[in-house]
């Protein structure tokens, strides 16, 4: 008898060097097995328990995924805020 634990792949975020992605997977990778996320950025999966991420890694969201993510379904895509031009003053 198994005991199947079901994933839902479009809940899956790879996490690379802390940095949340997304990926179009089409079924779960095996260990190794090479992914690529849609900013471009290709990694090899892996697993581990959500416990093993520790409470001071919390990942940043890859922004090139999320906006390739959004224009996939047809969704607005937020602008980045504009980089101030004002001088700091010394």
């Amino acid at each position: 008898m198994a005991a199947l634990i079901f994933i839902y792949l479009e809940h899956v975020r790879p996490v690379v060097d802390g940095v949340w992605h997304r990926a179009r997977l089409t079924s779960v990778p095996a260990p190794g097995e090479h992914i690529t996320m849609l900013c471009g950025l290709k990694a090899a999966a892996a697993f581990a328990p959500h416990e093993q991420r520790g409470a001071r890694c919390i990942p940043t969201q890859c922004l090139p995924c999320d906006a390739a993510y959004r224009e996939q379904l047809g969704w607005s895509v937020p602008k980045r805020p504009a980089k101030s031009k004002r001088r700091r003053k010394r």
